[in-house]
């Protein structure tokens, strides 16, 4: 007999978390997850040796995380959670990115001393002026407003806006203000005068070089989250097929299209859009049209064994050129020496997609092909070199955030906060662009509000 107080949709990072703190508050609950491993885009996979395609090496296993995950010290109550989880398996990394923009390297976030070793004087003249007369404070109704407000044309045309085209898969006019970060933060006529007089400062405060990462890839904390909440708690291979409502309240949860349970009170973690189409009656047609209208980037990881020390000092390398099919590649054996063996290493190129987009539909070799022959313009590599290559799809990996997401997004949320046994919490559920740290303080948050009703 069905027992469950809580059922939590989605295995993810944010089911995860807000099992974590229901097992914390001692709350029964179970976590329903269609695949065969928790941890959502939020895993490391490991490729055996004795596994890779091209030739066997009997030196050990490659790891490599699906997507350049780091842990940011943002939340001390968090980060001291994180460090109860991993012990000493929590490391410190200190590894700098950079961009990789018509042939040259360019530290990132951007470093004014850095810009004015590598372009011209002419260059250098007009993005200070451009920061003299920057009106930062000027109303942008779109990213690409802001980013031209804040950096100045130049800065903003060579490393912003070409980039978020690439990652967002829509022009930058398009985008809301709200991907905007601070990652170039200390750009101001000052720091490129003071840059260009004396030299770079010992402690630049606005690098986002050092971070926090599991000794063996992001997937540790995943993996210490499903100990913690133990595995009878977690259903694997159980997709959510309906969410059967009445009266107000979610009433039974079908599962695989045939496995129907009563609903107690419910955490939603999974994407709005596929949501909304669960439902049972259907929502209202508008809102189903609303729906539609959102959208998600899904991601195609491309992965390199190479039998070769490294690749780059660099945690990750990034690509606004549209010349390259890919954002960004990581190095994971940058942010921990566990994740490849002694004396190779492994590497993974992103590449943001729609689900009707070429590269999602291309066939293995056909992208392997291509991702090769892109890499070559950056930093050369023998074929010899390579052991091992092989492609990982990720479906509705970030929100898009276009202009006029909010009120759209804020219809779908209150709708659902109508049903008053059913709660969302998460990237995809809440569509916002959140982060680990985030991720621990709404599960925590969510969990609080049910002990709490």
């Amino acid at each position: 007999m069905e027992t469950t107080n809580l059922h939590i949709l989605g295995g993810g990072p944010a089911g995860l978390t807000a099992g974590y703190y229901a097992k914390k508050h001692g709350v029964n609950f179970t976590i329903f997850e269609a695949g065969k491993h928790a941890g959502g885009n939020c895993r490391t996979l490991k490729i055996k040796g004795t596994d890779c395609k091209f030739r066997v090496l009997p030196s050990g296993d490659f790891r490599f995380d699906t997507g350049a995950h780091r842990f940011h010290d943002k939340d001390p109550e968090v980060t001291k959670e994180v460090r109860t989880l991993l012990g000493n398996n929590l490391l410190r990394v200190e590894a700098p990115s950079e961009i990789f923009f018509k042939g040259k390297f360019y530290r990132f976030p951007l470093l004014p001393s850095d810009l004015t070793q590598k372009l011209e004087t002419k260059t250098l003249l007009k993005i200070a002026w451009e920061q003299l007369h920057n009106n930062r404070e000027k109303y942008a109704e779109n990213f690409g407003e802001f980013a031209i407000n804040q950096y100045g044309k130049t800065l903003a045309e060579r490393f912003l806006l070409n980039y978020s085209e690439k990652l967002w898969g829509q022009p930058p006019y398009n985008l809301s203000t709200a991907i905007a970060g601070n990652r170039l933060k200390g750009l101001d006529l000052g720091s490129f005068l003071r840059s260009a007089v004396l030299g770079p400062p010992r402690n630049p405060n606005h690098l986002d070089g050092s971070f926090y990462y599991p000794k063996y890839g992001i997937g540790m904390i995943s993996d210490k989250l499903c100990e913690f909440i133990g595995k009878g708690h977690i259903q694997l291979q159980h997709r959510i097929s309906r969410l059967i409502h009445k009266d107000g309240k979610i009433e039974r949860i079908v599962l695989n299209d045939d496995i129907e349970i009563q609903a107690a009170t419910v955490i939603n973690t999974l994407p709005l859009t596929l949501s909304i189409r669960m439902l049972e009656p259907p929502p209202p047609s508008e809102l189903r049209a609303v729906a539609d209208g959102i959208k998600y980037r899904h991601l195609v990881l491309c992965v390199f064994c190479l039998n070769r020390d490294a690749l780059s000092p660099n945690a990750s390398l990034y690509f606004p050129d549209e010349e390259f099919p890919f954002t960004r590649l990581y190095e994971p054996k940058n942010r921990s020496i566990e994740m490849a063996p002694k004396g190779q290493t492994v590497i993974v190129l992103e590449l943001p997609c729609y689900s009707d987009d070429a590269v999602w539909n291309m066939p293995e070799a056909a992208l392997q092909t291509e991702v090769w022959e892109a890499l070559q313009r950056v930093k050369p590599l023998l074929r010899e070199e390579v052991i091992h290559y092989q492609t990982y799809k990720l479906p509705f990996a970030y929100p898009v955030l276009e202009v006029g997401f909010e009120e759209r997004i804020t219809r779908l949320v209150q709708y659902f906060e109508t049903f008053e046994n059913l709660y969302l919490t998460g990237r995809s559920s809440l569509f916002r662009y959140l982060h680990l740290h985030d991720l621990f303080k709404a599960g925590k948050e969510v969990i609080a509000k049910i002990a709490n009703a």
